[in-house]
């Protein structure tokens, strides 16, 4: 999610975690549970959402690697759990939240570093609440594929982004036409990333 995610991973906290793979469609959090664990995915891509009484849902986030998932509740108690799904084949390390809290009350370090990712990551949800309001569907789909691609690779469903971007469907496919047509992107299982330098400047625009 954030750049520098994994450079400033501190090694004593690293050494707590546990490989964990998770298959398309499962949920790494069951609503209604009680969170014992935390993770930080290191490749593929986890769905946030809320499902209302009223039927419809907000996704609110795609969790990526450099994510982190349940880290909130090193530091306080969540009212409730966000639904979660595994959109993308995901690898995660596993931490069991009691040694990340003694780790934390032991080691500034390592406290500074969840305060600095939880800072990045509200700063960067303000940012995208602005772009909602301000930029282009072309700017925001080029930001946002640029952040999910893996590998080059773009895999998340159109109802799932337009969900996200509070957009109609039909509103990303053609924007995703008209990047095909481009030669920006190509649908290939999914699509394949052929101009990154085009998208990196039409996310970077003011537009």
């Amino acid at each position: 999610m954030f750049g520098d995610s994994f450079c400033d991973f501190p090694e004593r906290l690293r050494a707590l975690g546990v490989e964990r793979h998770f298959t398309k469609g499962d949920h790494i959090f069951t609503v209604g549970e009680a969170i014992g664990t935390c993770y930080l995915i290191q490749k593929g891509t986890v769905k946030i959402y809320i499902d209302h009484e009223n039927g419809r849902r907000s996704i609110l986030d795609f969790a990526s690697g450099g994510s982190w998932l349940g880290e909130l509740s090193l530091f306080c108690e969540e009212d409730y759990i966000k639904e979660n799904q595994v959109v993308e084949e995901t690898v995660c390390l596993e931490f069991h939240l009691r040694e990340v809290r003694r780790l934390c009350m032991e080691d500034a370090l390592i406290s500074f570093y969840f305060a600095s990712y939880i800072s990045k990551k509200l700063m960067a949800r303000s940012g995208r609440m602005s772009e909602y309001l301000n930029y282009s569907m072309e700017k925001r789909l080029a930001s946002f594929i640029l952040e999910h691609q893996q590998g080059g690779k773009y895999n998340l469903s159109h109802t799932d982004v337009s969900e996200y971007l509070n957009v109609s469907y039909r509103h990303v496919l053609y924007v995703m036409k008209k990047f095909c047509n481009e030669g920006l992107i190509a649908k290939e299982k999914g699509y394949v990333i052929l101009n990154e330098k085009r998208l990196k400047e039409i996310s970077d625009s003011s537009m």
